[in-house]
């Protein structure tokens, strides 16, 4: 986004506004977008690849294409109506008791969420195995902060419109007092959800249990019941034979992220009644289904999630949503392809180095380091030697057979035959060997990231693009560009959350008392200095409406690990950049 720069702002004072600020003044905003930057340029770029695969008629077959073609389809989403998802509405509004909501949640693929997350992956005592990790849920706006802070009251009135609107579109007469029973039933889940930044504690969130102790903190959802149900609804599915699951065993022991959160759910699972919990557990359904039905439904959904949440004035093209669709779905399977076309092996190599060169700047940094104790920068020493990048695409390619997609049936089937394929997918893992080769991410997304449990530093193929990454640039360049992306990664490894993981991936307390604490006082100095700011047009917003001093401030325990990883990113790729020229490098601070 460099642009030409002139003496309107000084470096010293706003280096970002001193490069960009002509961009900055002069950009025009697609109305399809809520931000723009080098990020979403290159996700751009990625979406056409990604859409050139799908619409070439040699790709016809892939199931990522037959997709892609049945959401184009809008024609027959009009005629279908509501008729895709009129049974699972039925179910819900039949159920007499709480057990027969159990019943309607089962099947994995039905687009119903349960009010609480299931997710499969490395025990963090254990990094080697796969265990259940059960989290807070229940609720459709993004955070808890959403149902208690006075700020957020107009961004509420507007959920609860557009679930009255969707409730109405399904024929309900009384669609306004449903919608009024969800959003009062997720203000009461919401009480007991743990905040941002105490889901960022990950010893506090480390609590495992056997199955008998998980279900006797959910006592009023009967678990046991629940099992049998999802087990039963299952092994009716073709998909059973390909991927067998013992649900039981599956969640012999689980990992419980927010236990308060659970007590507070069990008592009200007994105490709002079925009438409450039948409005939550349709709302879930439309809200999710919204996408893959009429245009009008579609609509309403994104006039909330899109205009109001995320600012966004108009919707993406439909191919641009249908290529985010198979991302989500078949990813690898074009991205197999799409490798092939856009990421050469020399890349993979000069990256690779690219790498090597800040782990190196790191390890200087460490040692140098005057704030450090020598037993914790030896165990840190150690962490940065078993780094493991992981740089374009995966070794192994994720095996999509299971996945049954067909032109023969309608979007929301094929959708329903998708959820249940990553969802059989992901319980099949419990209990099971950590596969270190897979991936969290597409080889097409533009992003990259660090996985504390395999201590990993993962760098997809779409980041590994001009203008974070070019090989005919000189390597100032690509240290100023990706990197900081690899050091902000690397960065990740001693953040607060990442410095609590040994070089094992274990959950381990590795540092001495006397570091620890001088750690909490240095991350406490960059919490109170974020904790300051006020992003620059919520800034202007309010002061517009005359309300500057309420503008709200960054949450700095929220963000600590991001600005760690920024800060450290830019400051470890000029000393990686230093020491490939042969110059001395100041100690990390």
């Amino acid at each position: 986004m460099r642009t030409k720069s002139d003496k309107t702002y000084r470096p010293q004072d706003d280096f970002y506004r001193y490069i960009n600020h002509e961009w900055l003044d002069t950009y025009v905003l697609p109305p399809d977008k809520s931000r723009f930057g080098t990020f979403d340029k290159l996700a751009e770029q990625s979406d056409e690849d990604i859409h050139s695969i799908l619409e070439d008629p040699a790709n016809k077959d892939l199931k990522s294409s037959i997709l892609y073609r049945k959401f184009m389809g809008k024609d027959s989403l009009e005629k279908e109506g509501i008729e895709p998802i009129s049974k699972s509405i039925a179910e819900i509004k039949g159920a007499q008791s709480m057990d027969d909501l159990l019943k309607a949640m089962a099947p994995l693929g039905s687009l119903l969420d349960l009010p609480f997350e299931i997710m499969v992956f490395a025990d963090p005592k254990d990094p080697t195995m796969n265990a259940v990790h059960i989290m807070q849920g229940g609720i459709g706006l993004p955070d808890e902060s959403y149902y208690r802070e006075p700020r957020y009251e107009k961004i509420v009135e507007a959920y609860r419109k557009m679930l009255s609107s969707l409730f109405r579109l399904i024929g309900e007469d009384d669609f306004e007092n449903l919608a009024d029973k969800v959003v009062d039933l997720e203000t009461k889940i919401a009480h007991f959800h743990w905040d941002s930044v105490q889901v960022r504690d990950d010893i506090k969130t480390y609590n495992p249990m056997t199955r008998d102790e998980f279900s006797k903190k959910l006592s009023n959802f009967n678990i046991p019941n629940w099992v049998k149900y999802v087990q039963s609804s299952y092994e009716s599915e073709p998909m059973s034979k390909a991927v067998p699951i013992n649900f039981q065993s599956a969640i012999e022991k689980v990992i419980v992220h927010e236990p308060s959160f659970l007590d507070g759910l069990n008592g009200l699972w007994e105490s709002e009644g079925v009438d409450a919990w039948k409005a939550w557990c349709m709302a879930r359904l439309l809200t999710n289904s919204a996408s893959f039905l009429t245009e009008e439904f579609d609509k309403t959904s994104f006039d909330f999630y899109g205009k109001v949440l995320k600012g966004q004035p108009a919707q993406k093209d439909r191919w641009k949503r249908a290529v985010g669709l198979v991302n989500s779905i078949s990813g690898e399977e074009v991205g197999k392809i799409y490798v092939s076309l856009h990421f050469p092996a020399s890349s993979k190599e000069q990256v690779q180095e690219l790498v090597n060169n800040l782990i190196e700047a790191y390890r200087v940094s460490i040692s140098n380091s005057t704030w450090l104790g020598e037993k914790t920068k030896g165990r840190a020493l150690e962490k940065l030697s078993l780094f493991t990048p992981m740089i374009g695409y995966p070794e192994e390619w994720k095996d999509y057979s299971a996945l049954e997609v067909s032109d023969d049936k309608d979007l929301m089937d094929n959708m329903r035959s998708s959820y249940l394929f990553l969802s059989a997918k992901e319980f099949e893992k419990a209990g099971k060997k950590v596969d270190k080769r897979e991936w969290e991410m597409n080889p097409q997304t533009v992003n990259a990231y660090y996985e504390p449990t395999l201590n990993e530093i993962v760098f997809p193929a779409a980041i590994l693009q001009d203008p974070f990454f070019s090989p005919d640039r000189p390597k100032s360049a690509n240290f100023g560009g990706i990197g900081c992306v690899i050091g902000h990664e690397i960065g990740h490894g001693f953040d607060d959350q990442g410095s609590c993981y040994d070089g094992h991936g274990r959950l381990e307390n590795w540092w001495t008392d006397e570091d620890r604490k001088n750690f909490k006082a240095l991350t406490q100095k960059l919490i109170d200095q974020y904790n300051k700011l006020v992003p620059l047009q919520l800034e202007e917003e309010y002061a517009k409406e005359g309300r500057a001093d309420q503008a709200p401030h960054v949450n700095g325990a929220m963000t600590i690990g991001e600005n760690i990883g920024d800060l450290s990113g830019v400051d470890i790729s000029l000393k990686a950049l230093a020491l490939h020229h042969g110059l001395k490098v100041d100690t990390l601070q």
